[in-house]
């Protein structure tokens, strides 16, 4: 069994901060039930001279998921709750547009993602939005299923977001309460806060800055507050602090002498719930990522490596990637926290290391992820038909239009041009520019969102009775969850 190669391993880290434009980089490894590496490499924003340390405070994104199972595997030895109870149990008021679902969806149905929704569902509702999270909840009722009710799996942050609303309905203790007392502070997880909110009122420095690539040039972005979606993504936290949050599952459920949980549900937590196809080999970049296995668990992918079981899951939010695994048979585990969308730098480095523990031939990681094909995918722009004008004036397009799950989106007038804001949704405010005919260009005021088109639908009367929303997708909205007509709502007058 090997170890990480300290000299070697840094020149690695530093290497894939160069190639893929990271600022940041914050790594621990465990190895034999201990950490045996733990710093940080480059500046918490680009261009300065900022420290970074295994200490340095990330947003790990959906790597927040396992605090969910993990907070449900706690009150589930305590007898407070069966894996198979039903949803509406705990929530009488819970809905789905499949009204089957709604009612025969459990606990476990929630962290195993097959609900029957599509991947990423709800996006368009929680992302950058003032809906509290109960709220975005209840909207759920309106999103349309694409697969029958357990028979796909579809990635989703918001059944993790209803799993998280169980824990307090459970305990009577906010999913955020709980994770603090029962796995922060008992795993001396000191630099570990459950939302952006929590974090900020800390008053803690030593904090990544967000980074993207805008217009081929890094950029930092503003942080993005995920708070309304906590439980599925909003904790912040250090590549130290989530080394002991491993070490507590390497030692089958025991951190430094305290109980967190029994070996049995360690078990549980990190066995396949559901298959997860996967990637076929002619997809695959290098043929050493060619698994035996692939499922979910419940909060964790599980997946091999060269035979190998690995337990981890991934994380992104705005500017913001990482990833934590381990080798439980091995008694290895690592953390690696980014501050950049790129992930190609964190997965040169996770696979150099696990070619580190199992004493594998050496691969250039770096240079097998920087020809990584879907990085060199770009959005092409729509044909754009020359020499044509609206059907109509502006202010014929203005007015307030509603999306059965979203709400209102409002188009007005302001100045000399026309203003699409979805109503609960600052971010999503964007000029209309004509495009062609009725299809108006979407420059959001916000750089990160790509370009999009609204296309506007006129009645037998030749007045506007609709819009379609063709916009790019980000990493957790896919527009596609709109009605695909936004009817205009009529005028008030």
């Amino acid at each position: 069994m090997g170890k990480i190669i300290p000299e070697l391993f840094r020149e690695i880290i530093q290497n894939a901060s160069i190639k893929f434009q990271t600022p940041a980089i914050s790594v621990a490894v465990i190895e034999d039930g201990e950490i045996s590496f733990a710093e940080g490499f480059g500046s918490r924003t680009f261009g300065k001279n900022e420290e970074v340390t295994a200490d340095t405070s990330y947003a790990i994104a959906s790597m927040s998921k396992s605090t969910v199972s993990t907070s449900l595997a706690i009150l589930r030895e305590q007898n407070l709750f069966g894996w198979d109870d039903k949803v509406t149990k705990f929530l009488p008021d819970f809905r789905m547009a499949d009204l089957f679902a709604g009612q025969e969806m459990t606990v476990l149905d929630l962290l195993i993602h097959h609900c029957g929704l599509n991947s990423e569902s709800a996006g368009t509702l929680w992302y950058g939005s003032d809906y509290s999270r109960e709220e975005v909840v209840r909207r759920v009722r309106y999103l349309r299923p694409v697969t029958g009710f357990r028979s796909t799996y579809a990635y989703q942050n918001v059944c993790y977001l209803i799993a998280g609303l169980i824990i307090e309905k459970i305990c009577g203790m906010s999913w955020d309460d709980f994770i603090c007392k029962y796995i922060f502070s008992p795993l001396e997880m000191e630099r570990s806060f459950p939302n952006l909110k929590a974090l900020q009122l800390s008053g803690m420095d030593n904090v990544a800055t967000p980074h993207t690539q805008l217009n081929g040039k890094l950029s930092v972005i503003p942080y993005r507050n995920h708070d309304n979606v906590g439980p599925a993504a909003s904790v912040h936290s250090t590549a130290l602090d989530l080394a002991h949050y491993l070490q507590m599952f390497l030692n089958h459920g025991v951190y430094r002498g305290k109980v967190i949980l029994q070996p049995e549900s360690v078990e549980n937590l990190h066995s396949m719930h559901i298959v997860v196809p996967p990637a076929p080999a002619k997809d695959l970049i290098h043929p050493r990522l060619l698994t035996d296995f692939s499922g979910y668990g419940l909060g964790w992918f599980i997946q091999d490596y060269q035979g190998k079981k690995r337990v981890g899951h991934s994380g992104g939010v705005d500017g913001m990637r990482g990833r934590m695994e381990i080798f439980p048979a091995l008694n290895r585990g690592i953390v690696i926290l980014t501050n950049s969308e790129d992930r190609r730098a964190y997965q040169s480095i996770l696979y150099s290391a696990f070619d580190m523990f199992l004493e594998s031939e050496p691969i250039d990681w770096i240079n097998v992820w920087e020809n990584d094909p879907e990085m060199k995918q770009t959005v092409t722009e729509p044909e754009r038909i020359p020499n044509t004008s609206p059907s109509l004036p502006d202010a014929a397009y203005t007015g307030v239009y509603e999306d059965s799950a979203y709400g209102e989106i409002i188009v007005r007038k302001e100045a000399h041009r026309l203003i699409l804001q979805f109503s609960h949704t600052p971010a999503f405010t964007a000029d209309l520019e004509h495009w062609h005919f009725d299809t108006f260009r979407l420059i959001w005021h916000d750089p990160y969102i790509p370009r999009g088109l609204v296309t506007f639908s006129l009645n037998c009367e030749g007045k506007v009775e609709s819009m379609h929303i063709d916009q790019p997708r980000l990493l957790d909205v896919d527009f596609n969850e709109l009605d695909y007509a936004i009817r205009k709502k009529p005028d008030r007058n």
